[in-house]
């Protein structure tokens, strides 16, 4: 996901910048290029297109399923968060070296501040959204695999959006409050001869430092510790349910049958969660000079920089790779998406 500004969230473990950087400013500004204006917008619009046909073939399977309806949930939430992600004002905040609006005027300034800070919302409230679904569909699987019969009166189509929506509210409530930890800073720069805007952190972010302090171990422990450890655990659990059921009913027959589709289908959507979650969380456990979850951060090093940029495009990959899943694991999916190809030639 994409910066806040310097009120970012703040990383437990704190170093002092590396006196001799290991890549240039030139190698990291290339390598950064590349990643922003050309690796992750391709994946970007990959992702869209293919979270629209997820939606589309998944809705007409039916949304009576709860499966169904959490994956819709997870398709809406990738294409948000890549739309926004790849929003115009953040590009051309995040692409110059400094982090700035440059030669624009007050009035522009203003208006691509309000700009960036609603597409960074989006981005931040369904990017975290994307990150928690895989918790509900695990928790989902969990339910349909130990009470097979009784499932369908404990999941309900009602009873899974609900959770879907408390937890979008729960995220976009603690996003909207993180707005407002953010200002613009708008000068004329004598040096340059040119105006400046920059993104810093607001008053109201210093007037309830505490709170502040309080709402990023949320957002840690919500994004990057109990969904992860929760989804791991849970598909693991799965695993060694459906494996120890294929032994005992070959034991009682000599036919074998593979599990569910839906479930093969839900665990490799949930195995690519919790790569992408290793990913994620490098920057709670390395040191800041290496990795980071901000390019705002008080002297940021280069490799800080261009870790920031490869855990962007982890993320967008995330968002991207449900399309490929589906296609890959599940028959029905390919036979619908065939169907669609063809009726529309």
């Amino acid at each position: 996901m994409a910066a806040l500004s310097d009120s970012d969230i703040h990383l437990p473990n704190t170093s002092v910048r590396l006196t001799t950087e290991i890549l240039s400013d030139q190698e990291t500004w290339l390598a950064m290029k590349i990643l922003m204006f050309g690796i992750t917008p391709i994946i970007s619009v990959f992702g869209i297109v293919g979270n629209i046909l997820s939606i589309i073939i998944l809705i007409r399977h039916g949304m009576a399923k709860c499966s169904n309806i959490l994956l819709v949930a997870l398709a809406l939430s990738d294409i948000t968060f890549l739309v926004s992600f790849n929003s115009l004002p953040k590009v051309l905040y995040e692409a110059v070296w400094n982090h700035e609006y440059v030669g624009y005027s007050k009035a522009s300034c203003d208006v691509l501040f309000i700009l960036f800070s609603i597409f960074t919302l989006l981005d931040y409230t369904f990017g975290l959204l994307g990150i928690a679904l895989p918790m509900l569909i695990t928790a989902e699987r969990l339910v349909v695999i130990f009470l097979p019969l009784n499932f369908s009166q404990v999941l309900t189509p009602t009873r899974t959006w609900l959770a879907v929506f408390v937890m979008a509210a729960y995220w976009l409530s603690i996003c909207i409050y993180s707005s407002f930890w953010q200002g613009l800073d708008y000068f004329f720069d004598p040096a340059r001869n040119q105006s400046v805007g920059i993104i810093v952190k607001s008053a109201f972010f210093f007037q309830h430092e505490d709170s502040v302090d309080t709402i990023n171990h949320m957002i840690i422990f919500s994004s990057m510790v109990i969904p992860p450890i929760f989804t791991v655990t849970g598909c693991v659990v799965i695993s060694v349910k459906i494996q120890l059921a294929l032994i005992k009913r070959q034991k009682m027959t000599s036919t074998t049958r593979s599990m569910n589709r839906t479930t093969r289908t839900l665990l490799a959507v949930c195995a690519i969660y919790c790569v992408t979650a290793a990913v994620l969380s490098m920057p709670l456990y390395l040191p800041q000079e290496y990795a980071s979850y901000s390019l705002t951060d008080k002297s940021p090093t280069n490799m800080g920089k261009l870790f920031y940029q490869l855990v962007n495009t982890v993320t967008c990959i995330n968002s991207s790779s449900n399309f490929i899943v589906y296609v890959g694991l599940n028959k029905q999916f390919r036979m619908t998406l065939k169907n669609i190809i063809y009726c529309s030639k």
